[in-house]
């Protein structure tokens, strides 16, 4: 008989703190629709509540993927959001026609989700997770809930639950440098409760996994069954784009990600700089997608006070998925900079869509470019200086539509599951 998964959907009920999915929200997203739609058994989904942690059958569960999924934007179209009609008329250099709403805190947004579902969709009380079926799988790979014990307390009295969870990085134990201490103490807490409760666990590269696997064993763990899969291309990515007819004419690079010392912008931005002194008006655009983090100080500087990049960098926070996916159709390249990832999603999702890509030459980029994109070290300016001239120029961004062409080392989403399944099977 197959086992009941029971999913935790503590990520996606709280997706409003976020105006548009970040990267691990997109993968939880894509879990979740996946075994609730997909899963021949039964599937449910556990949150933490008032009343302890409770769960919802699967039609209960589906309605707060949609709704989370329906919040982020997720299902419309590029010119449905205004994120991406205000950078498009800003990379025309015109003004745009509307402005861009402010910003709501996290608090704000996760108390306006609420409200929101709960008048659509009523409240459930659920039912307590000491009533699971026998020999559940407790499937967590949004990672929220595996940094908090507390919140995993009631796996010591239900021994019959089998828990998975996924790591997404490996990053505070290799780079601790560049994450601030209370992430680098929440990573250390969800290892700890990795050690104390998992069955499983699902990594994206075997880098990261090597890397984890070192630091369990160290935390005397070597019995846990790891599983490495690359992530595999989103399906909005296997479709044709054609580059947007209002850009078709317009030289434009693209960094996606937060604006954070770890993916390394400022290197960008000076190497943009060089670009103007020595281009002028001619020289082309950088998008940055992607809000700005406290550890951001330097390219905020560079950004509000130098004066040569100004009119050259445009800055948009909030872009959707299908609002990404466009710009990137249209792009001379996706730049990846950065000194250390996890997997390097955007590398993928560019690829497919037949945009070049300029990487950082890091273990997780060469696990997700393969052979496909070009790797540059991320503190070699005068490389990357070399590889944006040489994509400045293009015909790629001015054709109808670039072929999607999926990476030949990476798998199919359909496939990626079946091998996600057989692992929780065994």
């Amino acid at each position: 008989m197959t086992r009941c998964i029971a999913f935790d959907l503590t990520r996606l009920f709280i997706g409003p703190m976020t105006p548009v999915p970040r990267g691990i929200d997109r993968v939880d997203l894509s879990y979740a629709r996946h075994f609730f739609e997909e899963w021949k058994g039964d599937c449910v989904g556990t949150l933490p509540t008032p009343w302890g942690i409770r769960w919802f059958n699967r039609d209960r569960s589906l309605r707060v993927v949609d709704f989370t999924e329906d919040y982020w934007g997720e299902t419309g179209n590029a010119e449905s959001d205004p994120a991406y009609v205000w950078a498009r008329a800003r990379l025309r250099g015109v003004r745009p026609s509307t402005s861009l709403a402010k910003e709501r805190s996290a608090a704000a947004r996760v108390v306006s989700g609420f409200i929101g579902f709960a008048r659509q969709h009523g409240l459930v009380l659920g039912r307590p997770v000491s009533s699971l079926p026998t020999g559940t799988v407790y499937l967590n790979t949004g990672q929220i809930t595996i940094a908090v014990p507390q919140l995993l307390a009631w796996l010591g009295s239900r021994r019959d639950v089998k828990p998975v969870f996924m790591l997404h990085d490996a990053i505070p134990i290799e780079y601790p440098e560049y994450c601030s201490p209370r992430l680098n103490r929440s990573h250390g807490q969800m290892l700890a409760n990795t050690v104390r409760y998992a069955a499983g666990l699902i990594v994206t590269t075997e880098a990261a996994g090597e890397s984890i696997r070192m630091e369990l064993a160290r935390r005397q763990r070597t019995d846990l069954a790891m599983i490495a899969a690359p992530l595999p291309v989103p399906p909005l990515f296997l479709e044709p784009a054609a580059p947007d007819p209002a850009l078709r004419d317009i030289a434009y690079f693209v960094v996606t990600g937060a604006i954070d010392r770890r993916k390394n912008h400022l290197m960008l931005l000076n190497v943009w700089r060089e670009l103007v002194q020595q281009n002028g008006r001619k020289s082309p655009k950088l998008v940055l997608v992607g809000s700005r983090w406290r550890t951001s100080d330097a390219v905020t500087d560079m950004l509000e006070r130098c004066g040569v990049i100004q009119g050259h960098i445009i800055e948009i926070a909030g872009l959707s998925t299908p609002g990404l996916r466009q710009l990137l159709a249209g792009a001379r390249a996706l730049l990846m900079p950065s000194f250390a990832e996890g997997f390097g999603i955007p590398i993928i999702e560019a690829l497919a869509l037949g945009t070049p890509v300029i990487a950082s030459d890091i273990p997780a980029h060469r696990e997700a470019g393969g052979s496909r994109a070009t790797y540059i070290s991320p503190i070699d300016g005068t490389g990357w200086l070399s590889a944006i001239r040489a994509h400045m120029h293009c015909n790629l961004a001015q054709s109808s539509a670039r072929a999607v062409n999926v990476p030949a080392h990476l798998c199919k989403i359909a496939d990626y599951f079946s091998k996600i399944e057989s692992f929780i099977t065994a």
